[in-house]
């Protein structure tokens, strides 16, 4: 469960990055964050997984109050940042038995969750590399495995499926899906809208720091005009519609 209640947070005086945000999210929920660069997903995902102070309201994890305890917070979470920055000179398996120790994870457990998720996500070849000399797609199987393999309550994840091939997408989706089965409640911010739609249970979007909608997925399409998550987006954001490229106006 996550819960959110008046959250504040101010990089400059005169400006919120979040606006007094509340929100709810029970177990067994994915919920879809979404919102254009700059709206406040990644700043509510550092606070969510204590990483980043605020400055008003309050923030529950579990059954943890984030602000009192966000060291209690990292344990019961799983967390795939937009942009990590991995142990480049540990190997694969190096970096992901760190992860597990750092959690306690017995010797045989961690073992078998390696082999396990190496073979599912396709990098069981790469476990001997160094991951300073994987791929991009590669890392991020690693990233997602080391937020996974200690069987976390809460996951959240800020773009996960950067550099990831159809396969390994499929596979993630499953996974998702799978665990929201299992009462794992799941905070997923992307800018993959059509992504976001067919796995979702609940659907915020968030706009300059504020919520501009919060709904189940299933209320959201049984409303009368809606025809897709995409075409709601753009509706919503008609003020900050994308520009519009014409060939003739730069090039001859």
């Amino acid at each position: 469960m996550i819960k959110v209640e008046n959250l504040i947070k101010r990089y400059v005086q005169d400006k919120a990055a979040l606006d007094g945000i509340s929100f709810e999210i029970n177990e067994g929920e994915i919920c879809g964050y979404i919102g254009v660069n700059g709206a406040g997903k990644s700043t509510t995902v550092k606070i969510l997984t204590g990483a980043m102070n605020f400055d008003g309201g309050k923030a529950i994890v579990g059954d943890v109050d984030v602000e009192k305890n966000n060291l209690e917070v990292k344990k019961i979470i799983g967390y795939v940042p937009e942009n990590a920055n991995l142990f480049n000179s540990l190997t694969v398996t190096e970096y992901l038995e760190f992860t597990g120790t750092v959690h306690n994870l017995r010797k045989d457990v961690l073992n078998a969750r390696i082999n396990y998720f190496s073979e599912l996500f396709d990098f069981a070849e790469i476990l001997k590399y160094s991951i300073g000399n994987v791929s991009k797609g590669n890392k991020q199987k690693v990233l997602i495995t080391s937020a996974l393999i200690h069987n976390p309550k809460i996951l959240f994840l800020d773009e996960p499926l950067n550099g990831l091939d159809a396969n390994a997408i499929f596979t993630f989706q499953y996974v998702i899906s799978e665990l929201a089965k299992k009462g794992k409640t799941i905070f997923y911010c992307s800018h993959l809208l059509d992504t976001i739609e067919k796995i979702s249970t609940k659907i915020i979007i968030i706009e300059n720091g504020k919520i501009k909608m919060d709904s189940s997925t299933e209320e959201l399409k049984s409303s009368k005009d809606f025809t897709s998550l995409e075409n709601l987006f753009r509706n919503m954001n008609r003020g900050n519609e994308s520009k519009i490229f014409r060939y003739e106006d730069i090039f001859d």
